[in-house]
């Protein structure tokens, strides 16, 4: 009896190879990929581990100094890439609660035994501050701070650029001959814009004159490095106190973050005197 010989069709034959076929290309494609995903994987952790071991670069505290000076770069990506946190107008993270601030005496309004204390971080290039300085502070002034009821003290967040140092400084300047708010007032007057030209140092001795500032003494001020430390410092202890955009306030410690209307500072200030 002979064996049956069973016949398998071609098309039989070219499906089997074809499945053949196509696993073997799967187990090759399984090596590669695996090989990506380790790659992957291991960039990853190198990442993460450099994240979290890597210190930022120091600050070198000349250097700064005389790229302030000269303009040469924007002071907020300098303190950024010391490791200082970012810094926007406008921001919504809130600060905590802080009371104690250096305050210079040329930079108060008002009576400095008033129950409230007031205390406002603020960038002369910022346009929310310029609004708060334009609708609301004129109504704090006669309601609160010219009654003797909340003494005002400015600080400078020169963080939007070149301009704002530079404007800070100035005002530092009319501070030592006793103009501080005149000149405070003037230069949110003139704000336009962003590093745009209002605030050149042309334009900034321009403003001295106007006020009548004693120039002989006003000009080798601005170009005096202890002028940029008092800006520089001001910056720095907002940071410390977890200022992340300009203006910030703190009424007897308590933070207000924004140009807020009248109202939100009127209920601040009956919060305060409400818990005395």
């Amino acid at each position: 009896m002979s064996a049956e010989i069973e016949d398998t069709p071609i098309a039989a034959l070219d499906e089997k190879t074809s499945a053949t076929g196509a696993t073997s290309r799967a187990r090759q494609l399984i090596v590669p990929f695996w090989f990506v995903l380790g790659v992957l994987v291991g960039m990853v952790v190198f990442a993460a581990y450099t994240a979290l071991t890597v210190k930022p670069p120091a600050i070198d505290a000349v250097a700064l100094r005389e790229a302030s000076r000269n303009g040469t770069l924007d002071a907020i990506a300098t303190l950024q890439a010391g490791g200082a946190p970012p810094a926007a107008s406008g921001a919504s993270d809130t600060p905590t609660a802080n009371t104690s601030f250096v305050v210079r005496e040329a930079n108060r309004r008002g009576d400095q035994n008033a129950p409230i204390v007031m205390v406002e971080f603020s960038d002369f290039q910022c346009p929310f501050c310029e609004r708060f300085f334009r609708t609301v502070e004129p109504e704090l002034r006669k309601q609160y701070i010219d009654t003797g009821k909340v003494t005002f003290v400015y600080k400078h967040m020169a963080i939007l650029g070149q301009e704002s140092i530079w404007a800070g400084e100035a005002a530092e300047c009319a501070a030592d001959q006793g103009k501080f708010w005149e000149y405070h007032d003037l230069v949110f007057s003139r704000q336009s814009g962003e590093n745009q030209g209002a605030f050149t140092k042309e334009n900034l001795l321009g403003f001295a004159k106007e006020l009548n500032l004693d120039m002989s003494r006003f000009e080798p001020c601005l170009k005096d490095d202890q002028t940029l430390d008092r800006v520089q410092a001001d910056t720095q202890e907002g940071q410390q106190a977890g200022v992340r955009g300009t203006p910030t306030f703190f009424i007897n410690g308590q933070p207000i973050v924004g140009a807020q209307p009248l109202e939100a500072f009127q209920a601040a200030f009956a919060k305060v005197a409400s818990e005395k």
